[in-house]
């Protein structure tokens, strides 16, 4: 719980990868990836069977060494795929903030702000701030994980994030919902009669997005 990560079902990654990437090579080059939470590597995963011989390269960050180890060994450490081990927000401030990325996908962490070190406060401010957005003690880590996702989606592009249904009814995420309504020109919020999570009771919603304006 204090590292925010729940585990995406297999099903729920494969959803979202078969929908973010392209179905077949339409003279596409290499295609931009960033997973910017990976955990175990499902999302990993899933677009390596779903890749459809289209060639991308993969930047994904965990946190955690054991996690990253498993996602190494999950996608038979594919040259294709580099796992970065670290905190996404070091990672944002010092290499991934002026770089952009054809599709974003994953389930970005659900840490409460007390529980964040006052180094990831800072950044998560700054991130908010920079975005136009106001910075508090009830914004969760999640919110600037999407914040900056978005940031760093090309034109294009595609987003899709697996984030708590808070995002349709808490008043901190009202700067979020202004926030994406602006710089997303196509926008869908997928909802779901049952728990993705039941052990943790937590209600989610599938954010997608089909372009950056």
């Amino acid at each position: 719980k204090l590292r925010g990560g729940y585990y995406t079902p297999k099903a729920l990654a494969d959803f979202i990868v078969n929908w973010a990437l392209p179905k077949k090579n339409e003279g596409i080059n290499c295609i931009e990836i960033l997973e910017p939470c990976c955990g175990d590597g499902v999302f990993l995963e899933s677009v390596i069977e779903q890749s459809n011989d289209i060639p991308f390269k993969c930047t994904a960050i965990e946190l955690f060494e054991r996690e990253a180890k498993i996602a190494k060994e999950r996608t038979f450490y594919n040259p294709d795929i580099n796992i970065i081990v670290g905190d996404f927000y070091e990672q944002y401030k010092s290499n991934l903030k002026n770089k952009k990325f054809d599709v974003i996908i994953g389930n970005p962490p659900y840490i409460r702000y007390q529980y964040l070190t006052n180094e990831q406060r800072e950044t998560q401010a700054n991130i908010l701030v920079e975005n136009g957005m106001k910075s508090n003690k009830l914004i969760n880590a999640w919110v600037s994980f999407v914040v900056a996702s978005v940031r760093m989606l090309n034109m294009n592009g595609k987003i899709g994030l697996v984030i708590p249904a808070e995002l349709l009814q808490v008043a901190y995420a009202e700067d979020l919902r202004l926030y994406l309504l602006k710089n997303l020109s196509k926008l869908t919020i997928v909802t779901f009669e049952e728990l993705i999570f039941p052990d943790v009771q937590q209600e989610v919603v599938l954010l997608r997005s089909e372009e950056h304006t």
